[in-house]
């Protein structure tokens, strides 16, 4: 079979799988963008009874620049873990709005994911995931920003 033609009949065969394996979590759990605080996110995203399960651990690793980070509007944050997760959540305390993104994992997936944020202040970074045990496991890093404003002088 061509294999135009064998993506075209892909596509007509199954036209809505991504929507359908998607979770839109903007609609599902718009609260949670509103949010100034990151408990308050993360409460909302998770609700009360998960987010008691929370826990840091060392299989979720968070990778920032180390030292100031001269480009707030492109900062560089890597996360990997080996856990099995059905989440991996983005929060920071800089912005007036806590959560930064939300991916739904499938079970056989690789959580490495490599995304720029921006950040008008220094502040931390964390990431939660959802383990397909129901309990939620974070870490969390410190970035410096530099922050430069603007000068006038008098004369």
């Amino acid at each position: 079979m061509n294999r135009r033609h064998f993506l075209v009949l892909g596509f007509c065969i199954f036209p809505y799988t991504a929507e359908v394996l998607a979770v839109d979590f903007r609609k599902s759990k718009p609260l949670a963008w509103k949010a100034s605080s990151i408990d308050d996110a993360a409460l909302a995203l998770y609700g009360r009874e998960k987010f008691a399960t929370i826990q840091k651990s060392t299989a979720v690793e968070l990778i920032v620049p180390r030292g100031i980070v001269r480009d707030p509007e492109n900062i560089p944050v890597t996360i990997r873990s080996a856990l099995k997760a059905k989440t991996l959540a983005i929060f920071q305390d800089a912005n007036p709005k806590s959560l930064v993104a939300v991916f739904d994992i499938h079970e056989e997936n690789v959580i490495e994911y490599e995304l720029p944020i921006r950040m008008e202040f220094k502040g931390t970074v964390f990431a939660v995931v959802e383990g397909m045990d129901g309990k939620l496991y974070y870490t969390r890093e410190y970035i410096e920003v530099l922050h430069l404003s603007c000068m006038g002088s008098g004369g």
